[in-house]
C-alpha cells in the first residue's frame, strides 16, 4: 500500500447538503497511511479528536482495496484491479474546510490528521460481486445518521479507480474511498459511532 485517495461529492444529496456545486468530474484528495486505523469485525477503536481545531464530521463511505495497480488504465483493467470492499470514515476538520473553501485554498490540512481514516474488514469482490446493491451505514449513539447504496455514486468504481489512474500511478494495497452520501455531522467527545455494511460490523469512540 502507497496511499488512500478519496473521492469527494460522489453523491448529489452530499454536495447539496454542503451548498456545493456539483463537479463534472470526481474531485480528488490523498490521505497518508500513518493517519490510517483499521478494525477487525466487532472491534471498537478509540480514536482521538484534534483539539482546539472546530468541528469534527464523520463521513461514512465503501472502501475498495486494489489488488493491482496502473497508470492510465481503462475501465476495464480499472475494474479488474478492484480486489476487496469495506467500509470507512473520511474525518474532516469542517470548520477548517470549509475556510479553506472560501479562501481557495487546498483541504489538506482539514483531511489530513491523526485518526483521520478508518477502515474495517474486508470482502472479496469475487465473494460479494453485489456490494453496489448492499445498503451501508453510520449510527452515531445507536441513531441511523447516514444511510446509503454504492449503485448511487455519481461515478462507479471503476471510474473513479480509471479517473484517479489518470493522474496517480496506482500500487497494489491502494485504497480508494469512493465519497459519502447525505448525513454528514459532528462527533463530540465520549461519543459512539457504528458501522454496518454486509457481515462487515465494527465501532468507533472519540475521546
Amino acid at each position: 500500500m502507497d496511499k488512500i485517495v478519496c473521492v469527494g461529492k460522489n453523491y448529489l444529496d452530499h454536495a447539496k447538503e454542503l451548498g456545493d456545486v456539483v463537479p463534472e468530474k470526481p474531485v480528488l484528495f490523498i490521505k497518508p497511511k500513518s493517519v490510517l486505523r483499521a478494525a477487525v469485525n466487532h472491534e471498537e477503536l478509540l480514536l482521538s479528536i484534534p483539539q482546539n481545531m472546530g468541528s469534527l464530521h464523520y463521513e461514512s463511505e465503501i472502501v475498495l482495496r486494489l489488488d493491482k495497480g496502473g497508470y492510465k488504465l481503462d475501465l476495464k483493467d480499472a475494474e479488474k484491479a478492484i480486489g476487496a470492499v469495506s467500509i470507512g470514515l473520511d474525518m474532516t476538520l469542517r470548520d477548517l474546510q470549509t475556510a479553506q473553501k472560501k479562501a481557495g485554498q487546498p483541504w489538506t490540512t482539514s483531511k489530513v490528521f491523526p485518526d483521520s481514516v478508518v477502515v474495517g474488514s474486508w470482502l472479496r469482490i469475487s465473494e460479494f460481486p453485489n456490494y453496489l446493491n448492499e445498503k451501508f451505514s453510520f449510527s452515531l449513539d445507536d441513531k441511523i445518521k447516514q444511510e446509503g447504496f454504492g449503485k448511487d455514486m455519481r461515478f462507479s468504481p471503476a471510474e473513479c479507480v480509471a479517473y484517479i489512474s489518470e493522474f496517480f500511478p496506482l500500487v497494489a494495497g491502494d485504497l480508494i474511498f469512493t465519497g459519502t452520501p447525505a448525513g454528514v455531522g459532528p462527533v463530540l467527545s465520549g461519543q459512539k459511532g457504528t458501522l454496518n455494511f454486509a457481515s462487515i460490523r465494527y465501532s468507533v469512540c472519540w475521546n
